[in-house]
């Protein structure tokens, strides 16, 4: 899974339509972690934008069962993925979950043959590496108090990455983004830009061990 180049590549999905939005400057800033090191190449996937639809329909329910083909806009985001040493899809909290956009996607994409139940030699996951970033306007203290953290984990990197049997994946929090506070926005861009870093040298570091 790497880009035309050889490089390892991340693909970062962004479900937020508002480009001036504190999720989009965080996404630009894990995009330059993830460049940083001149040798990881970052996919910026725009989710709004692609026009992509989240709802499940016939056709996905067909290719659940196996009695169907996958549908034209699900095939082109899983070959957009088979270009991924690692997929980090970034959203802001809605409801303590993700936004329908996103949970949507994860619906159609994430699908039956494809990410679990594979009909590949190996039988594994077609997705390597998923992790969660969420963007959240409240602030820590609030997720610990309700285990709303707790709860997101559960449900994503348990729910839905660890049924897939994707090897790896993580949930990762950026809190307080409703602030006012110039400072509390750097610190969360320093975060971003750590957090893409982090995911470049996880990408290096799975594609060492395949090749030794």
């Amino acid at each position: 899974m790497t880009n035309e180049d050889g490089r390892p590549n991340v693909v970062l999905v962004v479900a937020h339509p508002d480009h001036d939005s504190a999720t989009w400057a965080i996404a630009r800033e894990i995009e330059q972690g993830i460049q940083a090191d001149g040798n990881t190449t970052a996919t910026t996937h725009d989710l709004t934008k692609s026009g992509f639809d989240p709802i499940f329909g016939k056709q996905d329910l067909a290719v659940h069962r196996l009695r169907g083909e996958v549908p034209a806009d699900v095939r082109r985001e899983q070959e957009l993925l088979d270009s991924a040493d690692a997929i980090a899809l970034l959203f802001p909290v809605h409801w303590w979950s993700m936004p329908a956009l996103a949970k949507g996607w994860i619906d159609r994409v994430f699908a039956r043959g494809w990410a679990y139940e594979t009909s590949s030699e190996s039988g594994q996951s077609a997705v390597r590496a998923l992790h969660f970033i969420a963007v959240a306007g409240l602030d820590e203290g609030t997720y610990d108090r309700r285990r709303y953290k707790e709860a997101m984990m559960t449900q994503m990197v348990h729910g839905i990455a660890g049924y897939c049997g994707i090897a790896e994946s993580s949930i990762k929090f950026l809190y307080g983004t409703e602030t006012d506070e110039p400072r509390v926005h750097e610190q969360l861009l320093d975060q971003a830009y750590r957090i893409g870093a982090d995911l470049a040298q996880r990408a290096q570091s799975a594609r060492d061990q395949e090749a030794a």
